[in-house]
Order: structure tokens, then sequence, then C-alpha cells
């Protein structure tokens, strides 16, 4: 269940496509999603709805804007790539270049 494929070169998407099915059979793994540089979900998870997907597609979008400015004003010479985002049961981790936001959110636990 894929909303629209991204323009991407057969070979990188083929990379992609090895990538999401090594992330799909993690443990933990709860969702994942790669949306476009504008926020448009084109991949998600199967078991994802489409306003999951969309919700975070648009919030890590924003966030990861901001958060690429902030490291840009502090250190112009340095570059936002990745983000990892824990909550109380589940992290979010954002990375980004300059076509796409791949985004993954899995459980979290504290080590024992």
């Amino acid at each position: 269940a894929f909303d629209k494929e991204p323009r991407v070169q057969s070979g990188k998407m083929s990379e992609v496509e090895e990538t999401l099915e090594r992330v799909k059979v993690q443990s933990g793994v709860e969702g994942y999603l790669i949306a476009d540089h504008e926020g448009n979900v084109l991949r998600r998870f199967p078991s994802m709805s489409a306003s999951l997907a969309a919700a975070y597609a648009a919030a890590m979008k924003h966030l990861s804007d901001k958060s690429r400015n902030v490291v840009r004003d502090l250190s112009p010479k340095n570059e936002l790539k990745y983000m990892r985002i824990r909550a109380k049961k589940s992290e979010v981790l954002v990375a980004f270049d300059k076509e796409f936001l791949v985004i993954i959110i899995q459980k979290w636990q504290p080590a024992a």
C-alpha cells in the first residue's frame, strides 16, 4: 500500500527497497515512512494508516527543518543529517538528505 512512486534512479530505488525490507523485519519496528522534501508520503509501513503516516511526515518535516536551521545557525560549516527522538514508550529515528526524509518508529525499552 504505497502512495506514489518517488522519482529516483532505479539503482537507488532498489537500494531503498532492500533497506525497507530489512527494517520491516527488525523486532520493535512499529512503522516507517519515506517522504519527499515537501513532506508528501512516498512509502509507508504496510500496516501504517495513510493518515498516521501523513501526520508523522508533516510533524517530522517541520521539526527537521527547524533543527537543521538551528544547527546551521550554531555552526555554519555543519549540517544535521540524523535525529533520534525518544519518548516514554517509543523512539522516532529521522534521517534526511536533499530529496527524502526517512522516518522509523520503534518501541523503546530501557536497558535491563
